[in-house]
């Protein structure tokens, strides 16, 4: 996707950058926290984001300081161990199972030691693949990243914007790529942002040759990409089930094709920092009955058991059906027999467009179908 046009939308102010001397989670946090959602006590957490599915719950959440042992998610009286998410310990992950679909269950996470981390809250899970509800309300998005360094709107005003369009009480949130803009090689916005000047100032540099997670690299994707999402979401979706695409530029780089380079299809080290900030920042998607386990992306070793990182299902009864689909991972460039979704994604997509017992189905592509990027 071309940021010309949008970037001409969303220029409003310029921002003084920060020092990229700031710790990492530090500067991850933001330059300024969003204005509070009600009375909620968010106590140490800091960002939460949460996915479910009828029988599933994936909550994602970021504390202001290293808990002290590993805390444990409480799904009604069920305890649900953390799964530490990243080396400096402020990140966890929580998969619950075995939920009873249709259902609405008081949350609370809680330290090692008992003691609350913050309030607890509600999330449903949704309704069972044969039940007929009778409304289903989704709010879709796109693009919502991007760093105040580099005149994108404030993410004050985008919290705003999103907690208007939660006012509304969608049922889920669908969050269609570009969570994050820090284009690394595109001979035109490499320029703009991830390969600027500014951005090394900012952030520091990507050493293409190293791991991503455990090393300089993690620290430099924390001061990129913390701050186009953690600010942007804080806790105000805790309630509302979330699911993320990722498109071009959550591979850290603009879809451009010139002599000299062609960004896409992404290389090791793209693949990479978007797993790793999917990692750092929100929900896979959970397993689906009628989803195959095998699909490229899906069932990792070192993810939760049966998600993908690629594919999402959002089924709500027999009333509507959402696919939802990355073609970033999968597309090629092999002349005739270039494609954008592998055979085996493909095959899913089509049986479950010919399936009758759901009354809506809804097909989600990262990128709309039939379109290229501008080459």
């Amino acid at each position: 996707m071309s940021l010309i046009d949008r970037r001409e939308f969303l220029r409003t102010s310029s921002a003084t950058a920060l020092g990229f001397g700031l710790p990492a989670e530090l500067y991850a946090q933001g330059r300024a926290e969003p204005v509070p959602a009600g009375a909620w006590d968010s106590g140490t957490v800091r960002h939460l984001i949460p996915t479910v599915s009828d029988t599933r719950m994936l909550i994602k959440a970021s504390f202001r300081a290293v808990p002290d042992g590993a805390p444990s998610l409480r799904v009604g009286d069920t305890p649900v161990r953390g799964r530490i998410g990243h080396t400096s310990g402020v990140r966890w992950h929580f998969y619950a199972s075995d939920l009873e679909p249709g259902s609405r269950y008081r949350l609370s996470l809680v330290a090692s030691n008992g003691r609350s981390l913050c309030e607890p809250w509600e999330l449903a899970t949704f309704p069972a693949p044969d039940a007929r509800p009778d409304r289903f309300r989704v709010l879709f998005y796109t693009c919502a990243g991007g760093h105040e360094a580099f005149t994108f709107l404030p993410t004050q005003v985008r919290n705003r914007l999103l907690r208007r369009a939660l006012s509304f009480q969608p049922d889920a949130a669908v969050a269609n790529g570009d969570h994050v803009y820090w284009d690394l090689l595109a001979p035109f916005n490499s320029h703009l942002f991830g390969g600027s000047p500014q951005a090394e100032k900012l952030a520091g540099k990507f050493d293409r040759s190293g791991v991503v997670l455990g090393g300089n690299n993690e620290d430099v994707l924390k001061r990129a990409a913390g701050p186009q999402i953690m600010p942007v979401y804080g806790i105000d979706f805790r309630s509302t089930p979330m699911f993320f695409l990722q498109d071009d530029h959550d591979y850290f780089d603009n879809d451009e094709a010139t002599d000299e380079i062609i960004t896409f299809p992404p290389s090791y080290f793209m693949l990479q920092l978007a797993r790793a900030t999917q990692n750092l920042y929100y929900p896979e998607f959970l397993p689906d009955a009628a989803r195959p386990l095998g699909l490229p992306w899906s069932s990792a070793a070192d993810r939760a058991w049966g998600v993908s990182e690629s594919f999402g299902t959002i089924r709500y009864g027999r009333l509507a059906e959402i696919l939802l689909y990355d073609v970033r991972r999968t597309q090629t460039l092999a002349g005739p027999s270039a494609v954008y979704l592998d055979l085996e994604v493909e095959k899913w997509l089509t049986a479950r467009a010919a399936a009758s017992e759901v009354a809506h189905g809804v097909l989600v592509p990262s990128k709309a179908s039939g379109s290229t990027a501008v080459k």
